[in-house]
């Protein structure tokens, strides 16, 4: 079993950092390869929306970090994405990494309907935001960001098996043992 591991936040010891090092660990003592890319460190070009990678399966832009996420993706079994809420969305240098990565994602299909890539494999979303809950349910706010990578996982063939979602992170900066817990056991749901 290969997990890729994507995380969007800048913050190495923040909640969704210190989320998805303990579902790093639990994969890894189960058996796993795992692979981590901090997306806050990748060098990419933003898509100039040529669309010629729907056709051609690669992207017509200079080599750069989303090509090598592109391959990483390929080669894994499983993907966990933890991602930040920024406004009721995904932190913009991962829309960025998804943009580029489309091709990767999906193919053009009949009628120009995309195609998954990505059939039969299973991913997990982790985000967190600094408005408590249940405003963060009623605001949109980490509701906003499940939404946004549950329609790229699904057009994309990948099984949602888990949503991890943190609230009120200013108030609670470390996880609970029942968070921890949460997260050791949703990586189970991979294999």
């Amino acid at each position: 079993m290969r997990i890729l591991f994507i995380n969007s936040s800048p913050h190495p010891h923040g909640n969704i950092s210190q989320m998805l090092a303990l579902m790093r660990q639990k994969a890894e003592s189960l058996g796993a390869t795992t692979t981590f890319i901090e997306v806050s460190r990748l060098k990419i070009h933003p898509c100039t929306g040529c669309m010629k990678c729907r056709t051609s399966l690669t992207c017509s832009l200079p080599a750069d970090d989303a090509h090598h996420a592109v391959e990483l993706l390929h080669q894994a079994d499983a993907l966990v994405i933890g991602a930040p809420c920024y406004w009721g969305n995904m932190p913009g240098t991962l829309k960025l990494l998804f943009d580029r990565m489309v091709y990767g994602l999906v193919k053009k299909g009949p009628a120009n309907i995309p195609q998954p890539l990505h059939k039969g494999k299973k991913a997990i979303i982790v985000t967190a935001c600094t408005t408590p809950y249940p405003f963060s349910q009623w605001l949109n706010q980490t509701s906003g960001v499940r939404k946004a990578l549950k329609e790229i996982l699904k057009w994309s063939g990948f099984k949602l098996v888990k949503c991890i979602e943190k609230a009120g992170t200013q108030q609670h900066a470390e996880l609970t043992p029942r968070e921890a817990k949460i997260c050791q056991k949703a990586i189970e749901r991979l294999f």
